[in-house]
């Protein structure tokens, strides 16, 4: 939910009335704050500097770790005197994805407790406390109307709402001086203090960044980001503004966000908390915003789950929690190899197949009013090239925590069948290059970036000719600054553009459009190839710059989710994405740091 949504905050200095907040309306813009605004930037928090002849001032927004709480600080930098700073704040309180109008209902009422101002505007929502060191307090109940998004209008989305307010601040702030403003959901026992509760999530973060690499500096906050709370456990935000905690995209993008962190406690406990959801062998795509309910449409997630386990264990992860997590993994092989829901489920070949007509199970998984654009039901490529690693990486854990040299022996003799299968079912020896799905009527040959990871994944059960094949093919048809694009250019279908209302954007989605998440296995599949020597690790790392220079662009210190499949690449979707974030620490942590 959205309960604060911004401030309006306006300068007074020797008379002279200047608006450092900037709003787009009905065909206006006003006020005009960005035309002093001379500085932005996003470390250690966002900070944003304005200027006039008369006065600069620096304000800064800092939410603190684990809470629902915001610190807004206002540094007079230069001024003849103090300055006078007026601060209205600007209430939505609604659910994040929907806009709202005026609505009579709302309650405008200030309440004072215990040193903070009180509003609850909206009973179904919690109560939103303020505490502030302003000289003057002023109730002020108002709306605001019509503010426009344009990028929700090009979208084809609502794009206009309206907020409210209910009080005024005026602060009094003497060259050189700063003055905080407290926002937050959770009262506590004593008035909080800003400047402590900054000083105490700057060292945090300042832990967080792990040293003095430029890179590492940015792509560490930004990954501790998408750790969030779900229940009493650890998950995974997929990405900012839109998401909440996705199984598949959380778990491709736990080892980068927390093993490549150097955060191996909130590996384990994100793996405990989508362990506890284990269900028939499948773990959640997502949960109901609404009720909590875990959703479980997805083949690939509990895979990945193995993999990020995997890697967690190998990275040093705690042995007895590993030990822990291994009923989980066996669960997720045994009703993988048996049957479990959605038809997914092995065949004599031992290779997995999943989904009926019209279903949606892989992470290309878009669906419009019942039309599949991209139908993956059957055997799709990823899928069983995460199949084979789940068995190998099981087979190892087996032997090595659980001392089962004959479970581990089975694994990898199912492995072995799977390997073969999956060569002799695959490979496309017109295309050089591997089918992107396998159905009785037929095999797609389409050219998409999913066979990657039969080269990337950590087993393959490909010969060396044919992971180089399959690089190049890619390499030549998908590979651009920003990731991989999802189809050829060379197909009738391929869409230049991720543009257009939703219908059209969804379309587009996985029809041509670049993710950048798929740069870490294109990295890791090229490392397998060609090795890592000092060359290769240069080499690699010129595929990562697009996306290291595109963190100052579009969300400022993150990776957008995904790019146009033509040039110039113009980012879209959410302005930070956990795969995206968590593939390109891990690719850079792994070989180019």
């Amino acid at each position: 939910h959205v309960l604060l949504a911004k401030c309006e905050e306006r300068v007074l200095v020797n008379g002279h009335e200047s608006y450092l907040c900037t709003n787009i309306y009905p065909g206006t813009v006003y006020p005009h704050g960005f035309n002093i605004q001379t500085e932005f930037r996003p470390l250690p928090w966002p900070t944003f500097r304005f200027a006039e002849a008369n006065f600069e001032v620096e304000k800064t927004v800092c939410l603190v770790r684990g809470e629902n709480t915001v610190v807004i600080a206002y540094r007079n930098i230069r001024s003849q005197g103090p300055l006078e700073l007026r601060v209205r704040p600007l209430l939505a309180y609604r659910d994040h994805n929907i806009l709202r109008a005026r609505n009579e209902n709302v309650n405008l009422d200030v309440a004072r407790e215990d040193g903070a101002l009180v509003v609850r505007p909206r009973e179904a929502l919690p109560r939103l406390y303020f505490w502030t060191e302003a000289e003057h307090i002023e109730t002020k109940p108002d709306w605001y109307y019509r503010f426009t998004y344009p990028t929700e209008q090009g979208h084809g989305h609502a794009f206009e709402e309206d907020l409210f307010t209910t009080f005024e601040l005026t602060f009094r702030i003497p060259p050189g001086e700063t003055r905080y403003l407290v926002a937050s959901t959770e009262k506590g026992t004593t008035s909080p203090s800003g400047p402590a509760l900054m000083a105490r999530e700057s060292e945090r973060r300042r832990h967080a960044e792990l040293g003095n690499d430029p890179v590492c500096r940015i792509l560490h906050p930004a990954a501790d980001a998408f750790l969030v709370k779900r229940g009493d456990g650890l998950s995974v935000l997929a990405g900012y503004p839109w998401y909440t905690d996705w199984g598949r995209i959380g778990l491709i993008a736990l080892p980068g966000l927390t093993v490549a962190a150097g955060n191996l406690e909130a590996a384990r406990q994100a793996l405990e908390t989508f362990a506890r959801h284990c269900e028939r062998g499948l773990l959640p795509n997502s949960f109901d915003e609404l009720t909590g309910k875990p959703e479980y449409n997805s083949v690939d997630a509990p895979l990945w789950f193995i993999v990020a386990a995997w890697r967690w264990w190998q990275a040093g992860g705690d042995r007895a929690a590993a030990v822990a997590l291994l009923p989980k993994l066996r669960t997720i092989v045994q009703a993988f190899t048996d049957g479990t829901r959605f038809d997914i489920g092995t065949g004599k070949d031992g290779l997995l197949s999943a989904g009926a007509p019209g279903s949606q199970l892989t992470w290309m998984d878009v669906k419009i009013e019942g039309y599949v654009p991209t139908p993956r039901h059957g055997k799709p490529v990823e899928v069983n090239a995460l199949w084979f690693n789940a068995l190998h990486m099981l087979a190892e854990m087996e032997e090595q925590l659980a001392h089962d040299a004959t479970t581990a022996a089975a694994l990898r003799k199912s492995a072995d069948r799977v390997g073969a299968s999956f060569v002799k079912t695959f490979w496309n020896a017109a295309g050089n290059c591997l089918h992107d799905v396998v159905r009785e009527e037929g095999a797609d040959d389409s050219i998409r970036p999913n066979q990657i990871f039969a080269v990337s994944l950590p087993f393959t059960p490909l010969g060396k000719d044919q992971q180089q094949a399959v690089l190049a093919v890619v390499t030549q048809h998908l590979l651009t600054p920003y990731g991989l694009r999802t189809l050829s250019p060379l197909h009738p279908k391929y869409c230049r553009q991720f543009a257009g209302n939703h219908r059209q954007r969804d379309f587009a989605r996985h029809q041509g459009t670049v993710w950048p998440w798929l740069i870490g296995a294109y990295c890791d599949a090229y490392a397998r190839v060609h090795g890592t020597g000092k060359a290769q690790r240069k080499e690699i790392t010129g595929f990562l710059q697009g996306l290291l220079d595109h963190l100052d662009s579009a969300g400022t210190g993150s990776v957008s989710e995904l790019f146009d499949g033509d040039a110039p690449h113009h980012p879209g979707g959410c302005i930070a994405s956990a795969w995206a974030v968590g593939e390109l620490l891990r690719a850079y942590a792994t070989y180019a740091k």
